[in-house]
């Protein structure tokens, strides 16, 4: 699998959910399975459950952590192709994804729909231009459409009560 961006890209979500039920009996069990690599979580959008499960996870798998946040740090990317860009976006997502790329070998990314553009918000940009750009794997932490970590979720809960 090179993205987690949606249910569809695993293989199989039972096997995925029967792993995750034994992973949880021993959450430190693979915690040299990330050494030396980097996750970066991207977030556009706040996040406190979603952030803290997403980086204690990748803690427990010994993955270093580096955390953005761009929808409150004062500035904002660029998506769209042949812009002068000026105000407040001072980084284009073909640099921009690069540059992450370059410090990490794994994205994590939350972006909220904009509930302005339903064609714009269902075309995924922020993930799918991260995907394009950057070269190594892409998570979605939340999106326009979904949030595969919380259907997974969901799944192993659902499997886990089942009797």
């Amino acid at each position: 699998m090179q993205h987690y961006t949606s249910l569809k890209d695993l293989d199989s979500l039972q096997v995925t959910v029967q792993e995750a039920i034994e992973l949880k009996k021993n959450e430190l069990e693979f915690k040299t399975l990330g050494e030396g690599k980097t996750i970066c979580l991207l977030f556009f959008n706040n996040s406190l459950r979603t952030r803290l499960s997403t980086q204690k996870a990748a803690q427990n798998l010994g993955l270093n952590v580096v955390v953005m946040n761009f929808g409150s740090e004062g500035w904002e990317l660029e998506f769209e192709d042949g812009i002068v860009m000026n105000q407040n976006k001072s980084e284009h997502v073909k640099e921009a994804a690069k540059v992450i790329a370059q410090y990490s070998d794994i994205v994590a990314i939350r972006a909220f729909a904009s509930l302005t553009d339903k064609e714009k918000d269902t075309a995924e940009i922020v993930l799918n231009s991260f995907k394009k750009y950057a070269g190594i794997p892409v998570v979605n932490m939340e999106s326009a459409t979904g949030h595969p970590l919380q259907a997974l979720a969901d799944a192993i809960t659902i499997e886990e009560f089942k009797t």
